[in-house]
């Protein structure tokens, strides 16, 4: 009889050993993923900072040629008012903009 408690006892230990085994490998295995999932947010932070820099040098492009085209409008109308005979002071209270600006664009 006592074999018979002891084999028992073995299965029961047995069996509480495999549940325990079977809850760390679930563990394990959870946080495998989610370690994995870290490695692929974090894998694509290059390729998203990459793709904005991309996105930010094609919107400063775009701005500094509308600049230079707003620039090249407000030149040729300072030049159009200084060739109708206003004054070069005159043309800069008009406009709200300081003398050495009319002269500069006045020199182009």
């Amino acid at each position: 009889m006592a074999d018979v408690r002891k084999s028992a006892k073995q299965t029961a230990a047995r069996s509480r050993a495999r549940e325990k085994a079977a809850e760390f490998r679930a563990k394990e295995d959870n946080l495998e993923q989610l370690a994995t999932d870290y490695f692929v947010a974090t894998d694509s932070l290059d390729e998203i900072d990459a793709a904005a820099q991309a996105e930010i040098a094609t919107i400063q492009e775009r701005a500094a040629k509308q600049s230079a085209i707003a620039r090249s409008t407000a030149a040729a109308v300072i030049n159009t008012m200084v060739e109708l005979g206003t004054p070069r002071a005159e043309v800069a209270d008009r406009l709200g903009i300081a003398l050495r600006e009319v002269k500069k664009s006045s020199t182009r």
